[in-house]
């Protein structure tokens, strides 16, 4: 595969997981019980109302938690539009994504009970692992390439 080919390849998975975890924000990540129909700040005040709770963490900071999971994904579609999906930037952000997606699905599988995960976290977790793909795996490797497909022959 050249290497346009995989910019492309690695841009367009970047946009797709990044995507998911932006639309994750909107989907239910409590399926069943406490806190069911709601998302964002409701659903954590909802879940700890009722006396569960997580050791170490209060609402506001899973709050932050689960508000960072679509911010991580916006953040790689910019990482990518300026640096591209190879670059450190990128990288970073794809192990920043994994990270909060894991601890958001744990806290909340956790407080709400596993089994009552909905839609919205494993749309997370997927949107994550497609940007370790895409940046680690596929992408070419910033120093052996060029700028992304979107900037190359820009400025010359």
């Amino acid at each position: 595969m050249s290497a346009d080919r995989r910019r492309f390849a690695a841009d367009a998975l970047v946009i797709t997981g990044g995507a998911a975890m932006l639309v994750s924000a909107f989907a239910h990540w409590v399926s069943r019980g406490t806190g069911s129909g709601l998302r964002g700040h409701a659903l954590v005040d909802a879940i700890i109302a009722v006396g569960r709770d997580f050791p170490g963490m209060s609402g506001a900071r899973l709050t932050v938690l689960w508000y960072l999971v679509p911010a991580t994904g916006a953040a790689s579609w910019i990482a990518t539009g300026l640096w591209g999906a190879g670059s450190r930037a990128a990288r970073a952000i794809a192990v920043v994504a994994v990270v909060v997606a894991l601890a958001s699905i744990g806290a909340i599988g956790w407080i709400a009970g596993y089994t009552h995960l909905g839609f919205g976290a494993w749309l997370a977790l997927a949107g994550a692992v497609t940007l370790v793909v895409a940046s680690w795996v596929v992408a070419p490797h910033r120093a052996r390439s060029g700028p992304s497909v979107r900037m190359a022959g820009r400025g010359r």
